[in-house]
């Protein structure tokens, strides 16, 4: 599911709020002349990211084509005992064995099985040329060679943030439990943060205003501290979701 909202962006922020505190304060005391800032993004990191979404689309394409199968090899799964060796689990052998369907379904799950381990295969192979989000020493150098002011802007906007999600809470909880509670079939393409408050009856219109103002804010903030992130750490933080968050 593709959950669009302010929580879409706290825990990541939160991480940086850690590191830039931290650069902060060991880098303010001595001011060096400005280095060019450090890189990291691949210079064909977007083609990398176009293709592992293309194969991503192929891997649901599969799953959907023979939907009503997989649903029975769910419902299965979920029936097993607690004590059951997950550990260990083998998801061919698990089709074969089951009793709730024909040997020719069995031998069209195994064959998307197949197909389908050939494009995490390929995707694993994509990841693997993108930035290492653990290679923290890039990323530490790179603030390091940060301007000041920059990492001052960027501890100022966060900490707005922070005040604007921790303001309305309690409302913001039950949000999040409306939309867990949306069903599978809800369309979460086409989700809108500020259409879904509004339709929301156990909000009185006032603490809706409040939320879709805090919204709003929300994204302007993290849209600002995107391109600040950018002029740190490359084109990496906010559009392909892997790093330096």
């Amino acid at each position: 599911m593709k959950k669009k909202t302010i929580w879409s962006f706290a825990l990541a922020l939160a991480l940086v709020v850690s590191v830039i505190g931290t650069a902060t304060s060991a880098f303010a005391a001595t001011p060096a002349p400005m280095e060019p800032v450090t890189k990291i993004a691949t210079e064909n990191e977007d083609a990398i990211w176009e293709q592992i979404e293309t194969l991503e689309e192929k891997s649901d394409a599969i799953f959907q084509r023979n939907a009503a199968l997989w649903d029975k090899v769910d419902d299965a799964c979920n029936a097993l005992p607690d004590d059951y060796d997950f550990e260990s689990f083998d998801e061919a052998a698990f089709i074969r064995g089951m009793t709730t369907m024909t040997e020719a379904e069995k031998e069209t799950l195994l064959a998307d099985i197949k197909e389908l381990n050939e494009l995490d295969a390929q995707m694993e192979k994509l990841y693997g040329q993108l930035p290492a989000c653990d290679n923290m020493p890039l990323y530490e150098k790179a603030l390091e060679k940060a301007d000041p002011k920059v990492l001052d802007e960027i501890d100022t906007l966060e900490q707005e943030y922070d005040r604007l999600c921790e303001k309305n809470a309690d409302l913001w909880d039950k949000v999040d439990e409306a939309y867990f509670n949306l069903p599978d079939d809800y369309d979460f393409d086409n989700y809108d943060e500020a259409a879904f408050i509004r339709s929301l009856s156990f909000l009185t219109d006032a603490e809706k205003d409040a939320l879709i103002a805090d919204y709003n804010r929300l994204v302007e903030l993290d849209n600002q501290l995107c391109k600040l992130y950018d002029t740190i750490w490359g084109n990496t933080g906010c559009e392909s979701g892997i790093c330096p968050l």
